[in-house]
């Protein structure tokens, strides 16, 4: 079986998160999670959770933590 690498954020304001449900017909539909994705070949994890956050939310990361 072959490993995938992925990379979530949490996104807190005012204390509360944002979490999304996995919508049917995908793997775990109806799951909560955390946005993020599958990093690409080549792509620093850091360099994943950025890059998706801005496909997924329109984010533009201003600092990555971990």
């Amino acid at each position: 079986m072959q490993t995938v690498q992925v990379a979530a954020g949490i996104i807190w304001r005012d204390s509360r998160f944002l979490a999304a449900k996995r919508p049917d017909g995908k793997p775990r539909a109806g799951y909560w999670e955390f946005p993020g994705g599958k990093q690409e070949p080549g792509e620093h994890i850091r360099q994943t959770l950025v890059r998706e956050l801005r496909e997924e939310l329109g984010i533009v990361c201003a600092t990555v933590l971990h």
